[in-house]
């Protein structure tokens, strides 16, 4: 089973569209699109709006950083970041890959403000 996603504004080409894909496969209309892939989308009269704030929520829940303050700048672009000695007990590269593997979704979903930081943490995988 393969599923396809099909928005835009209600019209005739909408419409043709969904009956020529009727005539090759079995049509399911779910109705309005409310969610996709962790992204909540919105419709109002002004365009769409695309928003991943329940996951971004998730993420500093599972990394225990809920109680973070908000940065306009989440980097300075002048501080020189170095890699840490692999042998230090305190280093858990693994859940440092997760925040960057799950940060790096959003880049691609609804943030493209955190790709560069994002992009330069990732470095030090």
């Amino acid at each position: 089973m393969d599923d396809i996603t099909l928005f835009g504004a209600t019209g005739e080409l909408k419409e043709q569209t969904i009956n020529v894909l009727k005539t090759e496969f079995k049509v399911n209309n779910m109705g309005e699109l409310n969610w996709l892939l962790g992204i909540q989308i919105t419709f109002t009269d002004d365009g769409i709006t695309l928003s991943q704030t329940t996951f971004i929520d998730k993420i500093l829940n599972r990394f225990l950083m809920q109680d973070g303050k908000p940065v306009s700048t989440p980097i300075d672009s002048n501080h020189r970041l170095q890699a840490i000695e692999a042998d230090d007990e305190h280093t858990d590269a693994t859940a440092y890959q997760q925040i960057i593997g799950s940060l790096m979704y959003s880049v691609t979903g609804t943030r493209p403000d955190l790709a560069y930081t994002i992009t330069h943490l990732s470095q030090f995988n």
